[in-house]
């Protein structure tokens, strides 16, 4: 389910405008578009003004909506939506069953840090945070990587590539930055335990 749009609604303009930065650069690299809506009625005209399939992050409290479950029942009715997320800052433990009833795939507190909303997001789209970590390298950065799980020092990986060790040492720093580790013997581990190399 990799070409999938992903549509935040929510009227907190901060929050939104935090959130679709955070979701739109974590998803660049899968090709899934990210776009946000400051009420249902906009939210609506996006996802049917656009060839795509949808998830909605949808935030319960918003003023269009006449009860809490209204946006959940109104996205449901379109066939380009194939999953909803509900968040909220109100308690988990009375929410999430209504929300799972009312057809939320999801329910995520807004308490929640970014990556646990990014890893529950992923999980609904049928991606593997890691994989969608990979395809954030470009192809010479994952040769270096494979240079490196063979062992490979800088000079050897410059040489082999025919580029200079600086370029090597600025590619590795974007490597570890990816694929969030700190030091070579990390990025090997994660690549091997992932399949890349």
């Amino acid at each position: 389910m990799h070409s999938v749009s992903l549509l935040i609604v929510d009227d907190h303009p901060v929050y939104r405008d935090a959130l679709h930065q955070f979701l739109t650069r974590k998803f660049f690299s899968s090709g899934n578009e990210v776009y946000s809506a400051n009420s249902i009625k906009e939210g609506l005209k996006i996802v049917q003004g656009k060839e795509s399939k949808w998830i909605i992050l949808l935030d319960l409290l918003i003023p269009d909506s006449e009860t809490q479950l209204c946006g959940i029942k109104e996205f449901k009715k379109l066939e380009e939506v194939v999953a909803i997320a509900a968040i909220s800052g109100l308690e988990k433990e009375t929410l999430e069953q209504e929300c799972i009833e009312a057809g939320c795939s999801i329910f995520i507190p807004k308490s929640s840090d970014t990556s646990y909303i990014y890893q529950s997001l992923c999980d609904l789209m049928g991606l593997n945070p890691d994989e969608a970590e990979l395809t954030q390298l470009t192809d010479r950065q994952k040769e270096i990587l494979a240079h490196i799980s063979n062992g490979d020092s800088n000079k050897m990986i410059a040489y082999s590539l025919n580029i200079s060790e600086q370029t090597v040492k600025v590619h590795l720093g974007e490597i570890f930055k990816k694929i969030k580790v700190f030091n070579r013997t990390q990025a090997v581990i994660k690549a091997k335990e992932n399949g890349w190399v």
